[in-house]
């Protein structure tokens, strides 16, 4: 598929910091919306002031379009890093950052090896489409409430790592009342299996949603990524 231009806005850092790596940020809201003005603004003002090209991916989702959506948020996400790539040539590395249910799309998209990324960010994911774990109105948007046991293994993305996923950031709260932080364990879990590098950072409160956590000494969990950003990438 095509990407329409609408669906991907460019955030260019005012000042780079010569590192020549670029971010697409996927917002998340449950396959149903996607929050542009919270997780994608914070998120690329953020990236911005560190320096880094930012892209934002609106992608289709059950307010746009027809439902359950796959397969079309993976092949849009997908189109999505190929366009950047294609457009801005002087990239050393790109990477997918993702919240919640674009957690889960950025998930599927870092694990799909023909997006050849270089690393992954994602906060509180959706991670698995099994009901006993999954975000109940993510995966009906998504496959259905009737998808076959073969589509829901196909996008649960703790299935979908392999020997060639490259290095992920996982951040989650521990009592996240939406979507529960086994996902986020699985997918460690799954990295681990095949060995592959990544770090994982829980907190023990934090409501689902508050993106960066900045301003809150609590939940602002940026230090430890930038830390990970400066060893890891």
């Amino acid at each position: 598929m095509v990407l329409d231009d609408s669906k991907l806005a460019y955030y260019p850092a005012p000042v780079p910091n010569g590192s020549g790596i670029g971010v697409l940020v996927i917002p998340g809201g449950g396959y149903q919306m996607v929050s542009l003005d919270w997780e994608g603004v914070q998120t690329t003002t953020y990236l911005n002031d560190k320096g880094f090209d930012a892209w934002v991916l609106n992608y289709s989702v059950a307010d746009t379009a027809p439902t359950p959506l796959y397969p079309v948020p993976m092949d849009e996400a997908l189109d999505a890093v190929r366009q950047i790539r294609a457009q801005k040539k002087e990239l050393t590395k790109l990477g997918i950052w993702g919240y919640s249910a674009g957690g889960h799309l950025a998930a599927m998209t870092v694990t799909n090896p023909e997006a050849e990324l270089d690393f992954g960010i994602l906060a509180y994911p959706v991670i698995t489409m099994d009901p006993m774990y999954t975000h109940l109105g993510s995966r009906g948007n998504l496959i259905g409430d009737d998808a076959s046991p073969e589509l829901q293994d196909k996008t649960s993305a703790e299935k979908t790592v392999t020997e060639s996923t490259p290095p992920i950031f996982l951040f989650h709260t521990a009592n996240d009342a939406s979507v529960p932080v086994e996902n986020a364990l699985l997918f460690s879990n799954a990295m681990s299996a095949h060995k592959r590098p990544f770090q994982s950072l829980i907190l023990p409160d934090g409501e689902h949603g508050l993106a960066l956590g900045l301003g809150d000494p609590k939940l602002d969990w940026t230090a430890e990524l930038e830390r990970w950003m400066q060893y890891s990438i």
